[in-house]
């Protein structure tokens, strides 16, 4: 063969490559054996990063196509679900699932629009030989599926157990499967799907993040060496790493969270000058001894990840409004900084106080801060903001602090906040006194942890 012919032969695998890549994806053990399983439920259980959505794509594609080169499949055109439990959830799937289409089977109407997903309210994707998928996002409600028949419904991540039930309904007229591909960690208790298993009404493939099962067929080496599973695995929570490295079924219960905090973050290094931060506060009200408490952070945004610095606290017992806000006050003058220097100041919600007393909100924080600063009412800028507390804001949080510990230069405390260092060597998830200065820290941190949350409580099929 020439050069020429070559050059061409090569331009011509090329165009196939980029019109149908599935044709050239090759797959690792547990993804070829959840793909071949003939199951009416299917599972492959697996830690993060272990391709399970890039399997579900590819076996949602194949049953689509009626080109499965693994099982017999219904004969097309089929009707297929892709089941996820939030609208960002969706267009990462999409994204997957849209790099992953042969471009020439598909319905000149088909529309994908990188960042925003297929075209429609419902995403659909329709293709030449009349099959149809759909992607149906996840929203607050009760499941509302009507009378819909299905052939296949590939779910990714954990369902609650009313919404599977009324998707093994859907499959029962055409004798369909369901695919589920999930990390047993979230939002969702996954104990009945667990049940299912050991019963034997689930099949379950097990995946997990190894060098074996990141190597694919006939690949020179792992997409993952085990130096990079380990820094993996030393950014996860300690309660829910090995759910989220193997795909273990239960989470673990440590007696500390932060198991990177150790001395060498513990400087009095302050933060930089000549780049632009955000000097930030986190209030957790409460009564008890110590349970009024205010973490002052800064944080430079410039990079990639997040760089933390918390370098003052303050807490208090029962106490009025006032003797807070001055003592807040004070914390900011003794680092050299006034209010106009606050990015954003964030609290707890209302705290009703007991029997004998103790209320406090930032309502009445704000009435304090204007009166001891002189200002109008109605003035304070930045105000208080009340922290935003939808389920998994602790986890998210919680995870956000933990990652940030075990890259190199991200996270450092000042040696004065002792009880915020003491929290953090000692937190554990459960309610106490570790519990308020974490809180703080929590909210003090909201200007990169509520961008990066997404909780929903119900889920609703459109």
């Amino acid at each position: 063969m020439n050069l020429a012919h070559l050059a061409s032969a090569t331009k011509a695998l090329k165009s196939r490559a980029d019109t149908r890549p599935l044709d050239f994806v090759r797959w690792t053990p547990p993804q070829k054996r959840w793909l071949s399983d003939p199951s009416t439920v299917k599972l492959l259980r697996g830690g993060n990063q272990c391709g399970k959505t890039h399997a579900q794509a590819a076996e949602t594609i194949w049953r689509c196509m009626g080109t499965h080169p693994f099982l017999e499949t219904h004969p097309v055109p089929i009707e297929a679900w892709m089941v996820v439990y939030s609208w960002e959830q969706s267009l990462s799937v999409q994204q997957k699932v849209y790099d992953l289409l042969p471009k020439d089977a598909l319905m000149p109407d088909v529309e994908y629009t990188h960042g925003r997903g297929f075209r429609g309210k419902t995403p659909i994707i329709r293709f030449k030989n009349g099959s149809v998928l759909r992607f149906k996002t996840c929203s607050q409600g009760t499941l509302a599926l009507a009378s819909s028949t299905i052939h296949y419904c590939g779910v990714d991540e954990p369902p609650p157990r009313s919404i599977f039930g009324e998707l093994a309904a859907r499959i029962l007229r055409t004798q369909g499967v369901i695919g589920l591909t999930m990390t047993p960690v979230g939002r969702n208790d996954v104990g009945w799907l667990r049940q299912l298993v050991e019963d034997g009404q689930v099949s379950d493939t097990p995946a997990p993040l190894t060098v074996e099962n990141c190597t694919v067929e006939g690949g020179l080496s792992p997409m993952l060496t085990q130096a990079q599973i380990d820094e993996v695995a030393a950014r996860y929570l300690p309660i829910d790493r090995d759910a989220r490295l193997l795909g273990a079924w239960e989470c673990a219960n440590p007696e500390a969270c932060f198991d990177a905090f150790d001395e060498h973050h513990i400087s009095e290094q302050m933060p930089p000058g000549g780049r632009q931060l955000n000097v930030c506060i986190g209030i957790d009200h409460g009564a008890d001894a110590g349970s009024e408490f205010a973490v002052l952070t800064v944080v430079d945004r410039n990079d990639e990840h997040p760089r933390i610095w918390v370098i003052d606290e303050y807490s208090s017992g029962a106490a009025s409004e006032t003797v807070h806000a001055a003592g807040i006050l004070e914390m900011l003058t003794r680092n050299g900084l006034r209010w106009e220097h606050v990015d954003r100041i964030v609290g707890d919600r209302a705290y009703g106080g007991k029997r004998w007393g103790g209320r406090m909100s930032n309502s009445r924080l704000i009435r304090s801060f204007e009166q001891l600063m002189k200002i109008q009412p109605g003035s304070l800028r930045p105000s208080v903001r009340t922290a935003w507390k939808p389920r998994g804001s602790v986890y998210v949080g919680v995870g956000i602090i933990h990652a940030s510990m075990v890259r190199d230069n991200c996270f450092s405390i000042h040696p004065r906040c002792t009880n915020t260092i003491s929290s953090l060597r000692n937190f554990d998830f459960r309610d106490g006194p570790h519990k308020h200065a974490i809180d703080s820290l929590r909210y003090s941190l909201e200007i990169i942890t509520k961008t990066r949350l997404y909780a929903p409580n119900s889920i609703k099929m459109y």
